[in-house]
């Protein structure tokens, strides 16, 4: 082994973006149907995990051969948290999800509400990386979510969050220099300034 690559374990800290595409769909003059692209990415925070065979702290530097078959045949990990509290933020997903409305662009009581609802289309796993951890947690849709847009109204329209699975709490964040100073300040190890 050439290099120590390190392990690291999520602490249940998320941060997620999603921004706002909009995708060609037939209509007439603005009436007709619209679909949306929602690409969501997920970062979880992380802390540097060191590995133990034995009691004996394993790293590709310091493995014997022995102890590598042994590793390669199934023998046991110790995980406990690297003495550093090193932390870092590691993309779990990135993927997108698409909404369509039939019918959109009137607000008419005779057209059937089964037209004019959005709905979401079967393609999460398209061109996706990784796995979903928060599948039913969603900034687009919900009532306190400001997408805003850089460049002067001219840039895609983001949203971003920070969720803590073990309380449910979603907190918005903006996106841009508020998201940044967030993920450095949950970054620094606890006692760091």
């Amino acid at each position: 082994m050439a290099d120590n690559i390190p392990v690291f374990k999520g602490t249940g800290i998320f941060i997620i973006t999603e921004r706002i595409y909009s995708r060609d769909a037939p209509n007439w003059h603005g009436l007709g149907a619209t679909m949306l692209q929602i690409h969501k990415m997920v970062f979880q925070l992380s802390r540097k995990q060191d590995s133990y065979l034995d009691g004996a702290k394993v790293t590709s530097a310091n493995v014997t051969l022995w102890q590598n078959i042994r590793i390669l045949a199934g023998a046991e990990l110790l995980q406990r948290d690297s003495a550093g509290a090193e932390l870092e933020f590691f993309m779990e997903y990135s993927g997108s999800r698409f909404m369509a409305t039939p019918v959109s662009g009137i607000d008419s009581k005779k057209i059937p509400s089964v037209l004019t609802k959005e709905y979401s289309l079967p393609t999460s796993e398209i061109l996706a990386f990784g796995h979903d951890p928060l599948p039913n947690v969603n900034i687009y849709g919900r009532p306190d979510a400001n997408f805003m847009m850089n460049d002067g109204g001219k840039g895609t329209p983001e949203a971003a969050a920070k969720y803590d699975k073990k309380t449910g709490q979603l907190i918005m964040v903006k996106p841009g220099h508020e998201l940044s100073t967030l993920m450095n300040k949950l970054n620094k190890p606890r006692g760091h300034k």
